[in-house]
């Protein structure tokens, strides 16, 4: 019977404020093609994703939405939430009730709408995170993903008096599920122990102490892991000695996005099953400028054992996953290495803040990585690595120079010499979100401020790359 006739489902959301004036909005979510006549097309990318009218009726906004793209790819799915999101805005209503005659549909719908709706401005007087509530209870695997990318967008909007590298790892352990994974964290004496100078280096201007985090999951191999993820986290990035313009710096509290999306990934995989081994590793400092912050002309021996010649103190964040990278390859021989960083502003240029820079070694990791983006609006483009650039590295004094020659190509050479710190024959992709993490004026699916761009990334490439 059920088979024939879907029951009807419901959502349903209340304004946390309520205003004097009710209104209504009144959503129907139909499945089908609609021969009617007047409806407004929603494209995204020249895509027509689904058809809708909006009719007014005393102070109800009536809204029908015929859902009928055939490609049901993430973005396509909850897109419909933000739509329903945004036309509740619009008509400043207070309650909204949505039916379906799809639970699938009806959730991703709610997914979408939650995403939207999330704001962290925990600093304004009276302000809550996000302006409806529900009792809509998503599936176990979409209320994880959504806890995940809210905690990303958390620890990339706190200010850097607020999220520094031993605040960073205090409030990530509160956040994960210590039966599930190895947590570990070193502190400047393990981390100078070990030998990770080049992350120390960096951090040696600023009071506040760096700090290495280590994940993996429990009951696998702790070495031939099959994905390890590393994330830069660069607090607060005032350039150092090669000091930033003051005009835009406040931005750099979230230098540190790269590491806030790892942990997000891990955060989110001990909540679900995975059929793969993985493990991640995050570097925490501040580069900041004071009479013991390391200079342009200094030389510093990489953990890798490479010569690095520093030329300027603000191109930081490859030093610090240089010696990450290295460690966390040596420590767990991963199949796979994906790495996130805010890396450059260079990448912007190129990209603007619609795409993250792909650097990439093996092209079916390329490939999946790009497909994922397309599916999820996260969306990535392959950049080139070659020797042409990476000889911009060379010098005839060390090893390694850690910025390229002249002003061009930026990103590429920033990515050419952190590949010089990935073993061979391991798979690697570096991410350069520096555009995509924040927007001053939000996305499609998200309000203003962080993004949490990279983790529906990887939640969907996870799924078709391991079949998970």
């Amino acid at each position: 019977m059920y088979d024939l006739v879907p029951p009807s489902m419901k959502a349903q959301f209340n304004l946390i404020n309520i205003p004097n004036q009710s209104i209504k909005l009144s959503v129907n979510l139909i499945k089908k093609k609609s021969t009617k006549k007047g409806l407004s097309d929603y494209t995204y990318n020249n895509q027509v994703i689904f058809k809708y009218s909006i009719n007014l009726k005393n102070s109800i906004v009536l809204l029908t939405i015929y859902y009928e793209n055939s490609n049901k790819n993430h973005f396509n799915r909850i897109v419909l939430g933000s739509f329903v999101y945004q036309t509740a805005m619009k008509f400043s209503v207070s309650t909204i009730i949505v039916n379906s005659d799809s639970k699938s549909d009806l959730e991703s719908l709610v997914f979408g709408f939650l995403q939207k709706d999330f704001i962290y401005s925990i600093y304004k007087n009276n302000s809550k995170k996000s302006k409806f509530k529900t009792k809509f209870k998503l599936s176990k695997n979409n209320l994880s993903l959504l806890n995940s990318i809210n905690f990303l967008k958390e620890l990339v909007s706190e200010p850097s008096n607020i999220i520094y590298p031993t605040s960073f790892v205090k409030r990530t352990r509160k956040q994960l599920d210590k039966k599930k994974l190895n947590i570990k964290t070193l502190n400047k004496e393990q981390i100078k122990k070990i030998g990770l100078d080049c992350l120390l280096a960096v951090s040696q201007g600023s009071n506040r102490e760096p700090m290495v985090m280590e994940f993996s999951k429990k009951n696998q191999n702790k070495s031939n892991v099959d994905i390890l993820f590393v994330g830069k986290g660069v607090c607060f990035d005032s350039g150092g000695i090669s000091i930033k313009p003051s005009g835009g710096m406040e931005d750099m509290k979230w230098d540190m996005a790269g590491s806030a999306v790892a942990v997000s990934i891990i955060k989110y995989l001990s909540e679900i099953k995975t059929n793969f081994s993985y493990a991640g590793i995050v570097g925490l400092v501040e580069n900041m400028p004071s009479g013991t912050a390391y200079k342009p002309g200094d030389i510093i021996k990489s953990y890798k054992g490479i010569n690095v010649e520093v030329l300027n103190t603000d191109a930081e964040g490859r030093l610090v996953l240089a010696d990450i990278i290295t460690y966390g390859c040596e420590k767990y021989k991963p199949k796979i290495v994906i790495d996130f960083a805010t890396l450059t502003g260079a990448i912007m240029v190129a990209l603007g803040q619609h795409y993250a820079g792909l650097f990439c070694n093996d092209d079916k990791l390329a490939d999946t990585l790009y497909q994922s983006g397309l599916e999820t609006n996260e969306k990535v483009w392959r950049m080139p690595l070659h020797d042409d650039f990476d000889k911009e590295l060379n010098s005839p004094f060390v090893d390694l120079k850690n910025i390229g020659a002249g002003r061009y190509g930026g990103s590429v050479t920033a990515a050419q010499f952190l590949q010089r710190f990935v073993p061979k024959d391991t798979k690697w992709a570096h991410l350069d979100i520096a555009g995509t993490t924040w927007k001053n004026a939000g996305d499609i699916m998200n309000n203003k401020g962080s993004t949490g761009f990279g983790l529906t990334l990887i939640a969907d490439f996870i799924s078709k790359y391991f079949k998970n």
